[in-house]
């Protein structure tokens, strides 16, 4: 019997609908607007990183992660 090594559920991009896309897009798009009220812009790595979880590449774990620790 073949044994698979099992990743937690939160690690495992997915595959994600038509509909979240736009609004993970949404989402990202008013944060932005936030930020720039205030003076602030993120930097084209970020704006990379958030495309990834908005395309389902990150998961919301992965996501925090990278922007926290990059």
């Amino acid at each position: 019997m073949l044994k698979c090594r099992q990743m937690p559920i939160a690690t495992v991009p997915k595959i994600i609908t038509v509909s979240e896309r736009l609004q993970r897009r949404h989402a990202l798009e008013e944060a932005i607007a936030n930020h720039r009220l205030e003076g602030l812009t993120p930097s084209a790595e970020a704006l990379s990183i958030f495309e990834q979880f908005i395309e389902g590449e990150l998961t919301e774990e992965q996501l925090m992660n990278a922007i926290l620790g990059r």
